[in-house]
């Protein structure tokens, strides 16, 4: 999950797909019974950042061989599961350290920088995911209204949708996880309006399980992961206006001139969310010297009422994504948002979710807990391996198959 609109210094993507190979991998030896037999020979992941590998504000091929899709791929005795690898230090590189905004590459290496695809073009794509995509994003690509594709679609995919890679690649199986950035830019903008509505969000769905259903494939559909809004469970990248308060009260960021208004003090406090951009983005002001105040009221700060607007949309998406999983026969799991309960109730320890960064530690030390990446939003490698455990036991429930854990 990216933030809503980010702009990538990319280029045009080369043709990624050679239809000549593909008949020649799909004859390739029959898979063990015992890890599903043919069902699994050929696996595609559809999604967003978090299935293309996004880690620490940034994408490189470290990165991506590390997503749960890549980690399934590999246990479950198909084909070659391949991904668009991207040379070097990535694009955008990711974070060293967020507080800094140093990234890996070092001196002069910013969010703009962006290195190409690498010039081992795969005979098809395993992983079709491109961070930032919404539902809509996945039968189109921009210009077309309302989509929000961005230069990594044309870098990653040549071009292509995510449904037309995925289609040409001939999947045996395919995994769908989409829907976490059609709230999280809403969330990050605390703007209700930038949410996909029901409706909109209902019909994309379907026509992209309709083109799976195509295919004949078997699939896994996930549910959209931010947490449990509902339980009050959210990314560490928010955190309340009371901890924001303290903070600020206590001199966390002298001698940076920034204050705070006592409407982000307990109890109101204790009902808003502050984005980690947006405080940040107050302190680094701040820091050059410019005087600012931290005001609860203020947007993008998420109040009360935006935060229910957001759980109730957050479980009316699950409960399409369920449906359709029901009524088409596919497998679904809601485990990932369980597994995020189950982390944060081991607060306040915070050693593995963190409700407010540590101040200035560097990326590998885990500034928003050891679950999460240097940006607070992207699973760390760790959780990279839950999720694909987890979904791995969703396929195997459902379907009967016998995929082994994953190592």
């Amino acid at each position: 999950m990216t933030q809503r609109r980010v702009v990538f210094a990319a280029g045009l993507g080369c043709a990624l797909l050679v239809a000549a190979c593909q008949n020649d991998v799909l004859n390739s030896p029959r898979v063990p019974a015992y890890q599903g037999g043919t069902m699994f020979q050929r696996y595609v992941a559809m999604g967003n950042s978090i299935t293309a590998g996004f880690q620490s504000g940034g994408i490189n091929d470290s990165t991506q061989r590390q997503s749960y899709a890549v980690l399934i791929g590999g246990v479950m005795g198909g084909n070659r599961f391949y991904y668009p690898s991207l040379n070097s230090f990535g694009c955008p590189p990711p974070f060293t350290n967020i507080f800094t905004g140093a990234r890996v590459g070092g001196a002069g290496i910013t969010g703009t920088t962006c290195l190409f695809r690498s010039p081992n073009i795969p005979p098809y794509l395993s992983n079709v995911a491109v961070p930032g995509a919404e539902t809509i994003d996945i039968m189109n690509n921009g210009p077309t209204p309302g989509t929000h594709s961005n230069p990594l679609t044309q870098l990653f995919l040549g071009g292509r949708t995510q449904v037309q890679v995925m289609m040409a690649a001939q999947p045996t199986f395919v995994s769908a996880w989409i829907g976490n950035n059609d709230l999280l830019g809403a969330a990050q903008a605390g703007d209700t309006t930038l949410a996909t509505d029901t409706a909109l969000f209902r019909a994309e769905y379907a026509k992209m399980l309709d083109s799976i259903n195509a295919t004949g494939a078997g699939a896994v559909l996930i549910a959209v992961g931010l947490g449990h809004l509902a339980n009050n469970v959210v990314l560490p990248f928010f955190s309340s206006g009371t901890t924001w308060f303290g903070a600020i009260s206590s001199g966390a960021f002298a001698p940076a001139p920034i204050s705070v208004a006592a409407n982000c003090a307990p109890p109101r406090g204790d009902t808003v969310l502050v984005s980690f951009a947006y405080g940040f983005g107050l302190v680094a002001t701040a820091s050059g010297g410019t005087p600012v105040t931290l005001d609860c009221t203020a947007p993008p700060v998420i109040e009360p009422a935006e935060t229910r607007f957001f759980a109730t949309l957050q479980l009316k998406y699950n409960a399409i994504i369920q449906g359709e999983a029901t009524a088409r026969g596919f497998a679904y799991t809601d485990s990932v948002n369980v597994m995020m309960d189950s982390l944060a109730a081991a607060l306040p320890a915070g050693s593995q979710f963190r409700p407010f960064p540590n101040v200035g530690a560097a990326c590998s030390t885990f500034p928003f807990g050891a679950a999460f990446s240097c940006d607070g939003i992207h699973p760390s490698t760790a959780t990279q391996q839950l999720i694909a455990r987890k979904i791995v036991r969703a396929i195997n429930a459902k379907y009967g198959s016998a995929i082994p854990n994953i190592p």
